[in-house]
């Protein structure tokens, strides 16, 4: 009997001890971290038959638990990757809408300028002061164009690689420590005494993934062995079991300053999956999908309005007379500079050798921020878009005229294309970014004021035949020294009369004919979807549809056998400024529909309606994770009256076991007296 109440005395004394040891526990643990509150939990033990009963033989320890929610848990991790991806987007985005938006770093201002000094010379053409004007404005807007590029290209762009490149690098720091835990779990589970889970080692792995929860969305896969498997974004293992599987920052094939992020089963792995399209939530996919919805297109839309302007002034300055009676020269840098055609085409690390493109701007109006992508499958150049849809294919005969050094135009995208090097094989791969340095490399050329261009041209157009009424103009002056443009200065064409524009009866084919119907030109050739037609040193354009059969004569002042005083050069002449002028209102851009200021104001209005929309949903995650971590805390938290009555429970009960055993003890004296 004495045994019993010892045995019973004893197992409360140790229930009371392991309840003051995980009070004590949980007391320590207030402040820390994703620390669940631990409960001893405790059963009866099997009684001793005594006759037709069963004497209670005191207590037993059944489990210390965690008060811990998984559906709880799950709800803060998702909401946290939710959080930090749209706050990451949220930074960048802001940082990118102050640039663009901020009259003292964004270029409406500029443009302003600039058109105000063109103003100044159409009301004074021969006033060297206002061509001045002119010129430093112009260098202005150039200036501003190379900053917003350095700012957004290189500076912003260098940061995101940067916390690119950290991230990655925490990432597989904590996988790693998940990894060691899972081991440690593992071993725990399989010799802990009754096989109770390791709490504490429990907490610290779900810290971990709610770390890593706050870089990428995160799942995990619960085994009958207590370990964790761990995927991210759209399926992508990077912990299994007690191994993890590292990240990787790598170059992107096409571009080396676009970072990729792979996985392998060892980071030194040449073999590396590309996953950065499988990524999701958190601020490292935020950095991906910011880099790539939002920087490079902005960078691509500057570069685009960049040159733009760079065309659209420079062919207007071709199609006037500066102050000398002269043909107008380049304002801006040349869009389609040998160096640049040279550098529009990426070529994937892949191909086993290199092969060389050059890529034009043929018609700026149509250039959009789109990168095409060009592959050769052994017999056609294909060029496609984003979404895989074909835009142009050259067969053999076509591929042949491009190694011939003649461009031939890619759909509608304002671009056309020449071969510089072909060594393609099948299967080379290549990438067509027209846009991504126009902004760095546009640049004044001109500095002597006398060069604007103010004056009109020399030329004039009258149809013979034009039963659509479509209209004919210049395009560009190109190539005045080429031996058939029609000056003074070359005969023939002049002093020939005039030359004819003739197309053909389809209205598919155009000829540049003398006045005696020689061509000029070659004989009859296509025309481009965009209706540019060459001419010797020059470029004509038609708007409307072509009914076939038209006529136009082209005639210049100078011709002494058509005399022309419309066209006579006089250096008070505003005719052209008066053109370069109307570009502030004129739809330049994007197939018609937009002007220069309209273009920049697109882009200012979507990044700015971004930035907003990612701040409204970072506003509403913030209380949402608000919300779940609430709920998380009112489960797993330690609450210290709670934990204080339970001090005091706890001792209570552990002297009153201590009671217990005194019993027993004054109980056995008590027989051995007796018995003595």
């Amino acid at each position: 009997m004495a045994s019993g109440i010892l045995g019973t005395g004893v197992s409360g004394l140790a229930a009371a001890q392991f309840g003051l040891d995980t009070t004590g526990h949980n007391i320590a643990n207030v402040n820390t971290e994703g620390y669940s509150r631990q409960r001893v939990e405790t059963e009866s033990t099997v009684g001793n038959a005594f006759r037709s009963t069963f004497l209670g033989n005191g207590t037993q320890l059944a489990a210390i638990t965690r008060t811990f929610n998984e559906f709880n848990y799950n709800e803060v991790i998702f909401n946290e990757s939710q959080y930090n991806y749209n706050e990451t987007r949220l930074t960048n985005a802001s940082r990118l809408d102050n640039l663009l938006a901020d009259p003292d770093t964004g270029i409406t201002a500029t443009f302003e300028e600039m058109f105000n000094g063109i103003n100044g010379v159409v009301e004074e053409p021969t006033l060297i002061s206002a061509r001045n004007v002119v010129l430093s404005t112009a260098e202005n807007t150039v200036k501003r164009f190379n900053t917003l590029y350095e700012e957004v290209a290189v500076q912003h762009m260098g940061s995101i690689n940067e916390e690119i490149y950290t991230s990655v690098s925490e990432i597989n720091s904590i996988t790693s420590e998940i990894a060691l835990l899972n081991s440690k779990i593992q071993v725990e589970n399989a010799v802990g005494s009754e096989g109770f889970a390791p709490n504490d080692l429990l907490d610290s792995r779900e810290q971990l993934i709610k770390r890593l929860s706050q870089m990428t969305q995160v799942d995990t896969i619960q085994l009958d062995d207590g370990t964790v498997n761990v995927t991210v974004g759209q399926g992508v293992t990077l912990v299994t079991g007690a191994f993890a599987l590292p990240m990787s920052v790598i170059r992107n094939e096409f571009d080396s300053g676009i970072l990729e992020i792979g996985v392998s089963t060892k980071e030194d792995s040449e073999s590396k999956s590309i996953v950065t399209d499988q990524l999701s939530g958190g601020s490292v996919s935020s950095l991906l999908d910011v880099r790539d919805e939002m920087i490079m297109p902005a960078i691509r839309e500057l570069g685009k309005l960049a040159i733009v302007i760079a065309d659209s002034f420079n062919r207007q300055q071709s199609l006037g007379r500066d102050l000398n009676g002269e043909v107008g020269s380049n304002l801006f840098s040349d869009i389609n500079d040998p160096q640049l055609v040279l550098s529009r085409t990426f070529g994937a690390v892949t191909n086993p050798v290199e092969s060389k493109f050059e890529i034009n701007i043929r018609n700026s109006s149509q250039l959009t921020t789109d990168i095409y992508d060009l592959d050769y499958d052994g017999t056609d150049l294909i060029v496609s878009d984003a979404k895989g849809n074909v835009i142009e294919s050259f067969d053999p005969a076509q591929i042949a005229q491009m190694n011939a050094g003649t461009e031939l135009t890619i759909g509608n995208t304002g671009l056309s294309m020449a071969i510089d090097t072909d060594n393609m094989t099948a299967g080379d791969r290549w990438q067509i970014n027209a846009l991504k340095n126009g902004a760095s490399k546009i640049d004044i050329v001109i500095e002597d004021p006398k060069l604007i261009a103010a004056a009109d041209n020399y030329f004039e157009i009258d149809s013979v035949t034009n039963t659509n009424n479509v209209s004919l103009s210049l395009y560009e002056i190109n190539n005045v020294s080429n031996a058939s443009y029609p000056s003074p200065n070359n005969v023939p064409p002049l002093p020939d009369p005039m030359l004819q524009i003739v197309v053909d009866a389809t209205g598919t084919q155009y000829d540049i004919q003398d006045s005696a119907g020689n061509s000029v030109n070659g004989g009859f050739q296509d025309i481009a979807a965009d209706k540019i037609i060459n001419g010797p040193g020059f470029t004509m354009q038609f708007e409307g549809e072509l009914a076939g059969n038209e006529v136009f004569n082209l005639t210049h002042a100078d011709n002494d056998l058509i005399p022309n005083d419309n066209k006579k050069f006089g250096p008070g002449d505003n005719t052209n400024m008066l053109s370069m002028l109307n570009f502030q209102s004129k739809k330049t851009m994007d197939n018609g529909l937009n002007s220069f200021s309209e273009g920049y104001a697109d882009l200012v209005t979507a990044v700015g309606v971004d930035t907003k929309s990612t701040e409204i949903a970072r506003d509403s995650y913030q209380t949402l994770l608000s919300g779940s971590s609430a709920r998380l805390a009112a489960v797993q938290g330690v609450n210290l009256d709670e934990e204080a009555a339970n001090l005091i429970q706890y001792q209570q009960a552990y002297s009153a076991s201590a009671r217990i055993i005194t019993v027993a003890r004054e109980t056995f004296q008590t027989l051995l007296s007796a018995a003595g």
